[in-house]
């Protein structure tokens, strides 16, 4: 059973306040489909039809927390010219309607003055709206990274899920899972820049493997004054470290700046921090690094599944 994830500082402030292969979406799909089957019956979609606005609720569960008023007009235009070419998917609640997926279109539509919108009313539990709403947020590669890292934090948290079992859900690897929950342990300075686009998901990946939190704030602003590259990233990382590193290591030189090259494509492929050490004779040690209990028990899982 999963257990609470140790976050950066600051990040839960953010709870309150990649794309997806077609074939996985509709597998995970199916898999909501079958446990809505086993708990309520076979869900039976409704729909396409005529919805007013004024009667559809946003969900307070929704994965983007950041809508750009920009897009919003640009679709909204489109929308005047167009209409709303994809239903919104939606859940009935109280004689009203639950957005489960498309809010940018909910949004763009009111913009646009139309009273009503096409919409798909389906049955789905709680678990399922969060994991639908991922999907299709996901899918459209409309989610940033931060905002996909919380999303799968929430399924995590609400649902006592193991990183295993949110990948299996989303249709993703459990390493690319555990890579995007290390960004929530950011500082949250570094948080704020990623948020606004000013840092990739690939500049977070590399920040994260950086543990002195005054060093990854000082790095991240060189990456962001200098518009460095993922690759220059790394660069600067490590000659971040180079005179610690150094210092530490005066003794087990064996495999010299390489090591650091392993350490960090170890952690990219995992999601795990690790430590390696080495001698003049080529021994050393291999070290898992964990935070807390949940973090152990996926590390354990993910050991014994090899």
């Amino acid at each position: 059973m999963a257990k609470k994830m140790a976050l950066g500082k600051g990040i839960g402030a953010l709870i309150n306040s990649g794309s997806v292969n077609p074939n996985v979406v509709n597998k995970a799909k199916e898999m909501m489909d079958l446990e809505t089957a086993k708990n309520n019956g076979p869900i039976e979609p409704i729909g396409p039809m005529l919805v007013p606005v004024e009667k559809i609720k946003t969900n307070p569960n929704q994965p983007r927390k950041i809508f750009k008023e920009e897009e919003i007009a640009e679709l909204s235009q489109s929308i005047k010219e167009n209409g709303v070419i994809q239903p919104l998917i939606v859940a009935e609640m109280d004689g009203n309607y639950e957005l489960i997926a498309g809010e940018r279109r909910l949004r763009a539509s009111k913009l646009a003055g139309l009273p009503s919108v096409p919409v798909v009313v389906k049955r789905a539990t709680d678990r399922e709206k969060v994991v639908m709403a991922i999907i299709e947020n996901v899918q459209r590669s409309d989610l940033n990274c931060v905002e996909e890292a919380l999303a799968y934090f929430q399924l995590m948290e609400d649902y006592k899920l193991t990183q295993e079992e949110v990948a299996k859900k989303i249709g993703k690897e459990r390493s690319t899972i555990a890579n995007f929950l290390r960004i929530l342990k950011l500082p949250r300075e570094v948080v704020d820049m990623i948020q606004k686009d000013l840092l990739s998901f690939g500049h977070a990946k590399v920040l994260a493997s950086i543990k002195d939190r005054e060093k990854c704030i000082r790095v991240a602003n060189e990456v962001v004054t200098n518009k460095l590259s993922v690759r220059d990233t790394e660069k600067l990382s490590k000659k971040t470290f180079k005179v610690k590193e150094e210092k530490k290591n005066d003794n087990n030189d064996y495999f010299g700046e390489k090591l650091d090259q392993y350490r960090q494509k170890l952690e990219q492929r995992t999601g795990y921090h690790f430590n390696l050490k080495s001698n003049k004779k080529g021994g050393g040690q291999v070290i898992l690094n964990f935070s807390n209990e949940a973090e152990f028990n996926d590390i354990y899982e993910f050991l014994l599944q090899k």
